[in-house]
């Protein structure tokens, strides 16, 4: 089978190669790859400012179709559509695991960063971490569910939305077009989103389609200021802070009304950031960090993908065939790509 492999450390240093399917063990399926999302981590281990531990077939968001089942699997047959969830070789004994965040487990290996990935026509999964998808969820869709439980771990089960919540979301890219969809279905009263100059043509007005009731470019006026004005200088309940800068951050801390809750999704890159620490604490501030999705949280969108509460056609900008992935690699550095699906 053809599989696209980060070959060793360094900028690019991928090729696609021709490998042996994975054989099916006990504990398992082996799941015929149908889609493939192409997430942010895959084009940094491109560009190597992701740690890695080649050789190996990158890429970790997918859907497909049960191909064979290990013998030991029961509640899964050949042909039925599925995806997975991530925590390979979670211990399932830790504080983490019994807690019901395998996720952070210190034993956990992910596909694509630590064992071989899904850039490729088969994948092998703990039958454990598999989900059944039904016909009313398309390949393409599902294929993105995995950034979409980051944001429902994160916002819906840790940071909690309340009724009639006034948020805010920093920074349109797909994570933060899918937090103003959740934030809408778990009952805010206003939804507000934050982007820049590079954001008003495309990504600004895909949060329009979907129901954001204000955009706010920052490039053309001050959001604090705006939030204020919304709230009647009282300030915003939940800031979701998915752009990882250091003016974003501060800005959601100075926008925030007192006691109110940031829930931090977005990554710093390496440097050092200097964040106002002093006024969070002053303010009271409820600061959730998060990382990775729960198992609870892939349940969670399931369920709004198969009753059409969540949107994830909206965010799929690209779609190509995997042996495009350069191409799509390209593109995301030119700032042209909001989510990109590659098809084996």
């Amino acid at each position: 089978m053809k599989a696209v492999v980060k070959v060793k450390r360094g900028k690019n240093n991928i090729e696609i190669y021709e490998v042996e399917k994975p054989l099916c063990q006990d504990n398992e399926v082996l799941i015929n790859i149908k889609a493939i999302g192409v997430c942010g981590t895959d084009y940094h281990i491109y560009t190597d400012e992701y740690d890695t531990v080649p050789p190996l077939i990158i890429g970790h968001e997918f859907s497909g179709v049960i191909a064979e089942v290990g013998k030991n699997v029961k509640g899964f047959n050949v042909g039925e559509r599925v995806i997975s969830e991530l925590s390979v070789q979670s211990c399932g004994v830790c504080r983490y695991c019994k807690t019901g965040n395998p996720q952070i487990c210190l034993d956990k290996k992910a596909p694509g960063t630590h064992i071989n990935g899904v850039y490729t026509e088969y994948i092998n999964m703990p039958a454990a971490l598999v989900h059944k998808i039904s016909d009313n969820i398309s390949f393409e869709e599902a294929a993105v569910i995995e950034p979409a439980a980051i944001v429902a771990h994160s916002l819906l089960q840790r940071t909690k939305i309340e009724p009639e919540d006034f948020v805010v979301v920093i920074g349109p890219g797909p994570i933060g077009l899918l937090a103003i969809q959740m934030a809408k279905i778990q009952g805010a009263r206003k939804v507000a989103i934050v982007g820049t100059d590079t954001d008003k043509n495309s990504r600004l007005k895909i949060a329009e389609g979907l129901g954001c009731d204000y955009i706010i470019n920052a490039s053309a006026e001050d959001p604090v200021d705006i939030i204020y004005e919304l709230t009647e200088g009282l300030g915003a309940d939940v800031v979701v802070e998915c752009s990882g800068s250091t003016p974003a951050i501060n800005s959601g801390i100075s926008m925030l009304r007192k006691q109110g809750r940031m829930c931090v999704i977005g990554i710093p890159g390496p440097e050092k950031i200097h964040i106002e620490w002093k006024k969070a604490v002053i303010k009271a501030l409820n600061i959730v960090c998060t990382f990775s999705s729960s198992p609870l949280s892939w349940n969670w969108v399931i369920s709004m993908l198969d009753r059409k509460a969540l949107n994830l056609d909206s965010i799929i900008s690209h779609k190509e065939p995997l042996e495009r992935y350069e191409y799509i690699f390209e593109e995301i550095s030119k700032g042209n790509v909001i989510k990109a699906v590659l098809l084996p």
